[in-house]
């Protein structure tokens, strides 16, 4: 499997993602058919013109609260609150949340790849962003392609960001895995293969998360991506999450 960056000029609000990431690609790696473009949320919001200031918020004593727990600024919370579904628990400098069937901190808000003062909200609708980027790009190319909106991710007691899927169109996000055999001829019972995540995480090394200026990547040759198998979300409701009994509220 090759994992390709695409470099690109900076990108500013409102201007059209997909001309920038087909004006960037080499010559020599021009988008095939199975490639799997993986394009940074930020990228995505950044076009989308998902930004706020952070000094013209208004900030609600349920913020200010949140800012005595955490340490935030209460105004970047007020932003977060109004970005959140649920908040779940502050912390130092974060706030755990849930945003769009997801743990999220902050909600996705975040202040970096932003001019100062600004806050970054994630893509608005995601998968439907994902697919309006993967047609345009497939009318452009002639190619089929697979898109995968992605965001950094941070997993319970883990140190560290990996890449994850936000959103994605022409790919199968997750296999289901179970009924095979292993090694010994055992059945697997539960375990899934999230793809999408597994896509995001490889194209998030060639990434970065600061000054690298690499928005996209291709991701050649993961052909599970591809798979023929029935359409299955990474997403699952907080009650069959294996780590929903640590975020039972008991008042």
């Amino acid at each position: 499997m090759e994992v390709i960056g695409i470099k690109t000029p900076l990108i500013e609000p409102g201007e059209d993602l997909v001309e920038i990431i087909l004006e960037s690609i080499e010559s020599e790696e021009k988008l095939r058919d199975n490639d799997v473009l993986v394009i940074a949320s930020s990228a995505v919001s950044t076009a989308q013109k998902r930004i706020r200031e952070i000094p013209e918020a208004t900030p609600s004593d349920e913020a200010k609260e949140l800012s005595r727990k955490s340490g935030l600024d209460e105004k970047f919370i007020e932003i977060i609150l109004r970005e959140s579904d649920e908040i779940l628990a502050p912390s130092e400098k974060s706030i755990l949340t849930l945003k769009d069937g997801m743990l999220r901190i902050n909600a996705g808000v975040d202040r970096t790849n932003v001019p100062s003062g600004l806050a970054l909200l994630v893509p608005e609708n995601p998968e439907l962003e994902a697919r309006r980027l993967r047609d345009k790009l497939e009318e452009k190319t002639g190619k089929k392609l697979g898109v995968i909106i992605s965001d950094s991710h941070v997993h319970p007691l883990r140190l560290g960001t990996t890449g994850q899927s936000l959103g994605s169109s022409g790919i199968k996000e997750a296999l289901d895995c179970r009924n095979r055999k292993d090694l010994y001829g055992r059945k697997l019972q539960i375990t899934f293969r999230g793809i999408g995540d597994q896509i995001a995480a490889a194209a998030q090394l060639v990434m970065g998360e600061a000054d690298e200026s690499i928005p996209a990547v291709i991701v050649r040759g993961a052909y599970a991506a591809f798979s023929d198998e029935p359409e299955k979300s990474l997403k699952v409701p907080p009650e069959k999450c294996v780590y929903s009994k640590f975020f039972e509220n008991d008042e």
